[in-house]
């Protein structure tokens, strides 16, 4: 069984650039209520053009991996705040797997938010580049439906999923678990500033627990603007699910 990872180095698409992203001074902490990864396969030489240096593009078989981040927040703020402080939150959160000296992170590359406190102070105090949308959240019968709809477009987006033990099947991954430890094993998100330097946010939350989820419907604006980028398709490899536990998102250095 392969567990590990390699990563690959090759000559960047200068044609992508990354938005402008901020600096979360504070810590902030959240429950997730519930939180879905649907991942994406592309053959590394293609993602790589997604990826600026001095980061490199994580690879497992081959494949690079970008992932959408759908979940429910709630009492979403500054570490020690009030609950009259704290918001709710419904997000969609595009990111992709690297390492920076060695080590599994992601860099995310665009976030649409329900949270209008988030939205506004995100372009100042987050690297996750929020963009406020108007958001719906439906469940039934044990799915879960997230749909955005983004001032400019862009950011639309809507899934369908549910929990589903045998929806592994077509993931390059052989089991849930290698999948869980390959995609949310890192330890922090990554960002490069504007003079190359690269910031790190260290990530605390509860295990996981994930489990394999099936994805009913699934369509994003975002992922149909990286595959002209790349010049090539991103397949579902796979989603994974997860429910209840604490995240603490803590000051960037």
């Amino acid at each position: 069984m392969q567990t590990h990872a390699r990563v690959v180095e090759m000559p960047r698409n200068r044609d992508f650039e990354l938005t402008r992203a901020g600096r979360q001074w504070w810590d902030v902490s959240a429950r997730v209520v519930e939180r879905y990864l649907i991942t994406y396969r592309a053959p590394a030489a293609k993602l790589v053009k997604l990826v600026p240096a001095p980061l490199a593009l994580d690879v497992y078989r081959g494949f690079g991996f970008v992932s959408v981040c759908a979940l429910e927040l709630a009492e979403m703020g500054l570490v020690g705040a009030p609950s009259w402080l704290r918001f709710d939150n419904l997000e969609f959160l595009y990111r992709v797997g690297v390492r920076h000296r060695g080590e599994p992170s992601f860099l995310t590359l665009r976030s649409d938010v329900s949270a209008r406190a988030l939205a506004w102070l995100g372009g100042e105090f987050s690297h996750y580049r929020p963009h406020r949308g108007r958001f719906s959240l439906a469940r039934s019968a044990g799915a879960f439906r997230l749909e955005c709809r983004s001032p400019d477009g862009a950011g639309d987006g809507r899934v369908e999923v549910e929990p589903d033990a045998g929806m592994g099947q077509g993931s390059v991954f052989p089991d849930v678990q290698t999948a869980a430890t390959f995609l949310l094993g890192m330890r922090a998100s990554v960002d490069r500033r504007p003079d190359g330097r690269v910031q790190v946010q260290e990530i605390e939350h509860e295990p996981w627990g994930a489990w394999w989820a099936r994805v009913r419907e699934q369509r994003f604006a975002f992922l149909e603007r990286l595959e002209g980028i790349i010049g090539g398709r991103l397949v579902l490899d796979h989603a994974l699910g997860m429910r209840d536990l604490r995240q603490v998102w803590r000051a960037a250095r």
